[in-house]
């Protein structure tokens, strides 16, 4: 039997799920109850670094899609 011209696609290998998953373990790290000003600065700096790595993540899916034979 001969596989369908359409067929599965899989995405490449890719690092932007593993700087999303830095970004939200910094956000996290910020939640850590403790009275400092650092707190504050973890939180933002991870929610910076997630939206960066969901937008490069997306962004290269998207591309990769547009790429597609057919």
């Amino acid at each position: 039997m001969s596989e369908p011209d359409g067929g599965f696609h899989l995405p490449g290998p890719s690092a932007q799920p593993i700087v999303a998953a830095l970004g939200v373990a910094l956000a996290l790290a910020g939640l850590v109850p403790d009275s400092r000003l650092w707190r504050m600065s973890l939180i933002s700096i991870g929610g910076i670094i997630l939206m960066i790595g969901v937008w490069l993540w997306i962004s290269e899916a998207v591309e990769e899609y547009r790429n597609l034979p057919g």
